[in-house]
């Protein structure tokens, strides 16, 4: 055999050795979420304590409460660990979660397109399309047709920011002046500057404007047909394949078992009826 020969050969044994070795890192890296969180015997959840009305809210005491509080305990009873929830301010939440701070999401996140660039989503466990909340007297806002001029409210580091933009395109191509946006860190904030005149409206996914409607009867109008479709979804790293199928399986249960329904009666006034499999975006 030639020296080349040799040579040739020795690095074809070098490439095959490091694919397999990419090929065993690769799944021992799925593995090891799923399996870390058993050995240690508690799953970590970054969540929004800012005050997300009925999704996710803390009280006085430091309780965490809301539908996704008692949807994260339930998934880790699945799972036969203990739960602890880690507030985490939202712009911050998926670097955080790519940074080991927690194991996964489940605050009331939307599942987009831009978002699963960086984390994978399981399935949907509810209804995140978007609606358009006024104050209730406010005589000028009355549908979505009353937008277009308006000032809108949103929070910083959500979709419902990319939504407003292509919402406002949409306007112009229809020769109607945009919508003003005006960025918040939390809900409690923005409410409190609709209130006092400074804007408009505010955007959020609807089950999130109806927990705060149902604590505040008789405050809030709710403009629907703003024409998204959206839905909530746990965020986890890429590559975890393990803990993702464990998770899709939780949420399956709590589907099968009546206990999504049921949260959702609790908290939202009414089931989500006929949730998709998937929560891909068209």
């Amino acid at each position: 055999m030639t020296l080349a020969r040799i040579l040739r050969s020795a690095s074809l044994r070098s490439a095959a050795l490091a694919a397999t070795a990419a090929l065993t890192f690769s799944t021992v890296a799925q593995a090891d979420a799923l399996a870390d969180i058993k050995a240690r015997g508690k799953l970590t959840v970054g969540v929004e304590a800012g005050g997300t009305g009925a999704i996710l809210a803390q009280k006085p005491d430091g309780t965490l409460i809301g539908q996704d509080a008692e949807l994260n305990a339930y998934v880790a009873k699945k799972l036969g660990v203990t739960l602890e929830m880690v507030p985490t301010a939202w712009p911050g939440i998926i670097p955080a979660l790519l940074s080991s701070r927690f194991d996964m999401i489940m605050s009331g996140m939307t599942a987009t397109k831009a978002r699963a660039e960086k984390v994978d989503f399981s399935e949907p466990y509810g209804d995140a399309s978007l609606v358009a909340a006024t104050l209730a007297g406010n005589a000028k806002l009355n549908g979505a047709a009353d937008l277009p001029g308006t000032t809108i409210g949103v929070l910083l580091g959500t979709n419902t920011f990319d939504f407003v933009k292509k919402y406002n395109e949409k306007i112009a191509a229809d020769g109607k002046p945009a919508m003003i946006v005006k960025t918040y860190d939390d809900i409690p904030s923005m409410i409190t500057d609709m209130t006092n005149g400074n804007i408009d409206a505010f955007m959020l996914p609807h089950p999130i404007v109806g927990g705060y409607a149902a604590q505040r009867p008789g405050t809030f109008k709710i403009i629907e047909g703003l024409g998204d479709k959206s839905y909530f979804a746990v965020a986890m790293r890429k590559d975890e394949a393990s803990l993702l199928a464990a998770v899709n399986k939780a949420l399956e249960d709590a589907k099968a078992d009546g206990t999504l329904a049921a949260l959702q009666t609790k908290w939202l006034g009414a089931p989500t009826a006929n949730l998709p499999a998937t929560w891909q975006q068209p």
